[in-house]
C-alpha cells in the first residue's frame, strides 16, 4: 500500500516491495514525478510506455490519465511527489540533479494547496451537478455513443471514468484539509463512505483514512 504524507507544497508517496499495487488508470490534479529509487517502473500513457530506471524522475503532467505496469518479480522502491509545477504537456524521464533543488524550495515554502480551494465547498450532488452524458451529447448534436468516442480520443478515459476521476481528487483534497470521511463522501456524491473507500484504494492505493492521517 502506497503511504502518504505532506511536506510544506508538496505531498509525498513511497511504496516497496516486490509488487507494487497494480491500481486503474486514473490522473491527478496536480504533476507528478516517480523517482525510481531502485528496480524499475514502467508508464503506460497516451504517448505510449516510458520506463524509468533507479535515479530518474518520472514527470507525468497534470490531467494525464497513466497507469503503471510493473515486474511482480523485481524488488521496487519508489517515491511519487505531486507539486503544482508545468514542466510541458508530455512526460518523460528528467535526472535527479535537476529535480533536488526544485523539490526543496517547494518543501520549504508556505504554498499547500492553492488552486484547488474549489474542491472545498464544491458539491457534486444532483441538485447542482453536471450534465447527464446524454443531455451533453444532444447539446453537441451527436448522438451519445459518438460523443463518448469521440471524448476518449481526447481525454482518453471514458466520460463516467472522467467524472469518478474528477469527484475522487476533489475528495482527495477535501481530506487533506481535514473534512470527515463522511462529508467528504456525501460532498462528492459517492453513495457512502465505503463506496469512496473502495475506488479511492482502487485509485490511489491507499484508504482514505489512511491518507488522511498522514496528511493532516
Amino acid at each position: 500500500m502506497w503511504n502518504y504524507r505532506r511536506v510544506g507544497a508538496i505531498e509525498l508517496a513511497s511504496c516497496t516491495g516486490n509488487a507494487l499495487p497494480d491500481l486503474r488508470l486514473h490522473f491527478h490534479e496536480t504533476a507528478q514525478f516517480c523517482l525510481v529509487q531502485s528496480g524499475k517502473r514502467r508508464a503506460e500513457t497516451r504517448y505510449g510506455i516510458v520506463e524509468v530506471t533507479a535515479g530518474e524522475w518520472l514527470y507525468l503532467p497534470a490531467g494525464l490519465p497513466h497507469r503503471f505496469t510493473d515486474s511482480a518479480s523485481t524488488e521496487g522502491r519508489c517515491l511519487n511527489v505531486y507539486a503544482h509545477l508545468d514542466l510541458g504537456t508530455y512526460p518523460r524521464c528528467l535526472p535527479i540533479e535537476r529535480l533536488r533543488p526544485l523539490m526543496q524550495s517547494l518543501a520549504l515554502s508556505g504554498f499547500s494547496l492553492a488552486g484547488s480551494e474549489r474542491y472545498g465547498t464544491q458539491s457534486t450532488g444532483p441538485e447542482n451537478g453536471p450534465l447527464p452524458i446524454q443531455a451533453l451529447a444532444r447539446a453537441a448534436g451527436v448522438s451519445r455513443e459518438h460523443f463518448s468516442r469521440t471524448f476518449v480520443q481526447h481525454h482518453v478515459l471514458p466520460p463516467h471514468r472522467h467524472r469518478i476521476m474528477c469527484r475522487l481528487n476533489g475528495a482527495r483534497q477535501a481530506i487533506a484539509r481535514g473534512h470527515s470521511l463522511a462529508d467528504v463522501a456525501a460532498r462528492f456524491d459517492f453513495a457512502d463512505q465505503s463506496h469512496l473507500g473502495r475506488l479511492f484504494r482502487q485509485t490511489f492505493g491507499t484508504t482514505p483514512g489512511a491518507y488522511r492521517k498522514g496528511c493532516c
